[in-house]
């Protein structure tokens, strides 16, 4: 018997700037930059490889719309034991309207309801580049 699931979702990162954020942590990305979403686990069972899906979205009334994704398979060593893996995905946010408190989510597709992880609230997306205190300082003769 196959048994698989999820420790938890270890972090979040902005590329562009390398930023990490604990999974309790809010992130504040550009809309085009890319969200890397990592994920720990530990799997024993046969060798077999499965679809890592993470996403961005938003929960409405226990719902997930989501808004991006992105996938990547992985391979799983056959094991009786229990072994550690991490993975990560890069999920785009070309897609995503500006706005606050995205949702993400994280799970093996083939075992979704044994490793489907939530964490509400953790993105915000800005849109157009934004000044504050623009102002003359000086002027003079040259």
């Amino acid at each position: 018997m196959r048994n698989l699931y999820a420790d938890t979702v270890e972090g979040i990162i902005r590329e562009v700037e390398g930023l990490g954020v604990a999974p309790s942590g809010k992130l504040t990305v550009m809309v085009g930059d890319v969200v890397r979403m990592s994920v720990a686990f530990k799997y024993r069972g046969s060798a077999m490889t499965v679809t890592l899906r993470g996403s961005i979205g938003k929960r409405t009334l226990g719902v997930f719309d989501e808004i991006a994704y992105k996938t990547k398979s992985i391979s799983l060593s056959q094991s009786a034991d229990f072994v550690s893996y991490t993975a990560y995905v890069d999920i785009p946010t070309s897609a995503i309207s500006p706005a606050t408190n995205y949702d993400i989510e994280a799970k093996i597709s083939e075992y979704a309801g044994q490793t489907l992880v939530k964490i509400d609230d953790v993105i915000d997306v800005l849109g157009a580049p934004e000044f504050q205190n623009f102002q003359i300082t000086d002027y003079s003769k040259v």
